[in-house]
């Protein structure tokens, strides 16, 4: 089954128009997982504080999982 992986964080949008073949809700979701994680890495380093990957199939969306970031500054450094 084909997915799409539509992914929104503080500095960008993305649709995806391509998608990619999983054989398996579960292996796209654990893509989903690794893509996520990847792309919050580079977003909390640039101050951002989310990361948003809708997976939906042609019929429409399927799950959506949210990384988010919080901060609390004591001091200045």
């Amino acid at each position: 089954m084909r997915y799409y992986f539509d992914i929104r964080d503080d500095f960008l949008a993305l649709s995806d128009e391509e998608g990619a073949e999983y054989a398996s809700l579960q292996a796209a979701r654990t893509d989903a997982i690794v893509t996520a994680t990847s792309i919050a890495r580079d977003v909390f380093t640039a101050n951002g504080s989310h990361v948003t990957v809708t997976v939906r199939r042609d019929d429409g969306p399927v799950f959506e999982m949210t990384l988010a970031l919080s901060r609390k500054e004591f001091r200045k450094t």
